[in-house]
């Protein structure tokens, strides 16, 4: 067999074939964000006069970033969007006199039973109430945090942040 001989010219291109059909369309992915969101925290070093079978709601005087809600009324959240939400909480406060205090989550004035905790208070010692629960929420409801006592009593929230409040949709 002899050498192999040089290579030849590139022939023409062919005609481009026929265009296949459209493939399925994919599932649609997750959203960007939450729908919804608002926090509040207080700062403030703070002395609340707790009376005898009474509330009070902990103020919360700065707003942080919100979406698809506002800060009205005041120290409170109130949700544009019904859904589903997170709502993360805390405090820390000292009783004047030993009692048991009450610390809740509300919405539209009403206790939620997941995010209501009751502890007995020594004089003088700080005591941190927090968690997170989920919850089923309206168009328009209103989330606030508030304490009560078994006896009337001065509830002290020391410096730093010492009470938020988190709300955020998760459908």
């Amino acid at each position: 067999m002899g050498a192999a001989g040089a290579t030849g010219a590139t022939g023409a291109a062919g005609a481009t074939g026929a265009t296949g059909a459209t493939g399925a369309t994919g599932a649609t992915g997750p959203a960007n964000g939450l729908n919804a969101y608002a926090s509040l925290y207080s700062t403030a070093p703070q002395t609340l006069n707790l009376t005898i079978g009474g509330t009070t709601q902990i103020p919360l005087a700065t707003a942080g970033p919100v979406k698809n809600a506002t800060y009205i009324p005041a120290n409170s959240i109130a949700v544009a969007n019904a859904g589903t939400y997170e709502i993360n909480y805390a405090t820390t406060l000292t009783a004047a006199v030993a009692t048991t205090i009450t610390f809740a989550v509300r919405v539209n004035g009403a206790d939620v039973p997941s995010a209501t905790i009751s502890r007995l208070l020594s004089v003088g010692t700080s005591s941190l109430f927090s968690g997170s629960t989920i919850v089923t929420l309206t168009a328009g409801s209103v989330v606030d945090l508030a304490l009560s006592a078994l006896l009337a009593v001065g509830v002290t929230l020391g410096s730093g942040v010492n009470a938020t409040l988190t709300v955020k949709q998760l459908d």
